[in-house]
């Protein structure tokens, strides 16, 4: 019995050895306390005892939907590089500190770190998208990681506000066309993952790209942009700090959860194994004959009073894991109205952004039609001006023609008419000029017989002119 009752001690000694072991060997020892991160993420999921990475956390969220450096939050630029900013009140940890891996069922678990980082994720491009999946505690950039832990987005669409649900059915066919993204930045000798630069991600969505700077504050939550700021939780360092001594309040065994799964508890085999190991008890014990019946019932009133102990330690210990269980679940039921209230409020931001972003293209789309129709109208009553002017031109062109014209056939007829008339003063000149001639001839010819008949000629004269 004493064996039995050492075995199963001894060998949660080697486990939680081995979780010490493990626990060390992720945590790089930056002065930051580990059970920050044990008392700050308790609210918002559940510690697992893993006999591999040790302390894990699982956080409460719908793991059918949730993606690490996926849902509820955005990349953006900083000096770090590409730098994932969160919108859940846990999300300053998770992902930018530690790792993440997923379980046997599909179930994403973080193992903390104590290094900060914008996002330890890798990165791939190629085929027009960026894809990225978280790194795993050993997996090394661009190696061994699991292709369902990849998600792929059009690289136009790095920096939307939020991702839409992704199905990673196609995730081998984009692994096969894309390339690892090496890019890094180094500063006070850690070495960031930056992905792709500034300035392809400028030429690719063909915008300015915004550097924002980080930073720190001193209270734990959601992290926040404002202006050209994002504000993350940083926990303060601690000087000799020793998170060996670390550990979560609460913890849950890895292989409790799978028998509980299966429905059964670890009270209802010890009870199994008591019951068990009683017989052989009494068995070992039966030495005399005459100290069997006291013996005997000595052990069943024992064995009553072990019996109504444990039933009432089983009742008082179900009763206190219902009571937490029911708190645990209101609690989530809280935070998943409350995740709810604000996917809706997003959603219903989104729904106005996009409204007012369609009614501003309608606008801008009925100005620019109103300045085509009016620069129409005007290029038509340009051209309907220049026609006119052409036509009046014409017209002008045409009625001086017609005057010059007149003016041509008025001095032609001028012309002619000077020319007739000179004609006609010679044809006139030359037929008065022989008239002349013998009238005055005519005389001369009549004095001339007198002269040569001599007296005679002058008697006729004189008889004439006494006549």
């Amino acid at each position: 019995m004493k064996h039995m009752i050492k075995l199963p001690a001894l060998v949660l000694g080697l486990i939680l050895l081995l979780t010490g072991i493990n626990q060390k060997v992720f945590a790089q020892d930056e002065d930051i306390s580990l059970q920050t991160f044990y008392d700050e993420l308790s609210p918002y999921g559940t510690w697992i005892q893993d006999p591999q990475y040790g302390y894990v956390w699982r956080p409460d969220v719908d793991q059918r939907e949730f993606r690490p450096y996926y849902t509820n939050g955005r990349w953006v630029m900083t000096e770090y590089g590409n730098t994932w900013v969160s919108e859940y009140d846990w999300g300053w940890a998770p992902f930018h500190y530690g790792r993440w891996v997923t379980d046997r069922y599909n179930q994403w678990l973080w193992i903390p770190d104590t290094t900060w980082g914008p996002a330890w994720v890798n990165w791939r491009s190629g085929a027009g998208q960026y894809g990225w999946a978280p790194l795993g505690p050993s997996i090394s950039i661009g190696f061994n990681v699991p292709s369902f832990w990849w998600v792929f987005v059009p690289q136009t669409r790095i920096y939307v506000d939020r991702f839409p649900r992704y199905r990673s059915y196609r995730n081998p066919r984009y692994i096969s066309n894309t390339v690892i993204i090496n890019n890094v930045y180094v500063h006070n000798r850690n070495t960031y993952y930056t992905g792709p630069r500034r300035d392809e991600i400028r030429r690719v969505i063909n915008r300015d790209v915004p550097v924002y700077n980080i930073n720190r504050i001193d209270r734990p939550g959601r992290s926040g942009i404002s202006n050209n700021t994002v504000n993350v939780y940083n926990p303060r360092p601690v000087r000799g700090l020793d998170n060996r001594k670390a550990a979560p309040r609460t913890v849950v065994q890895k292989d409790a959860l799978v028998r509980n799964d299966r429905g059964a508890t670890s009270s209802t085999r010890n009870r199994n194994d008591v019951r068990n190991e009683r017989p052989q008890q009494r068995t070992e014990n039966q030495v005399r004959p005459s100290a069997r019946s006291i013996e005997n019932r000595t052990d069943r009133n024992n064995d009553n009073r072990i019996s109504s102990e444990r039933v009432t330690l089983d009742r008082a210990t179900k009763d206190r894991n219902s009571s937490s269980e029911q708190r645990a679940l209101a609690a989530r039921a809280q935070r998943e109205q409350r995740e709810t209230a604000q996917r809706n409020q997003v959603e219903n931001v989104q729904r106005d952004a996009q409204q007012r972003e369609q009614r501003d293209a309608q606008q801008r789309d009925l100005a620019q039609r109103q300045q085509r129709d009016q620069a129409e109208r005007q290029q038509r009553d340009a051209q309907q001006r220049e026609q006119r002017e052409q036509a009046q031109r014409q017209q002008r062109e045409s009625q001086q023609n017609q005057q010059r014209e007149a003016q041509q056939r008025q001095q032609r007829d001028q012309a002619e008419r000077q020319q007739r008339e000179s004609q006609q003063r010679q044809q006139r000149q030359q037929m008065s000029s022989p008239q002349r001639t013998e009238r005055v001839q005519a005389p001369q010819r009549a004095a001339e017989p007198r002269s040569s008949n001599g007296g005679s000629g002058a008697t006729r004269a004189t008889r004439g002119g006494r006549g």
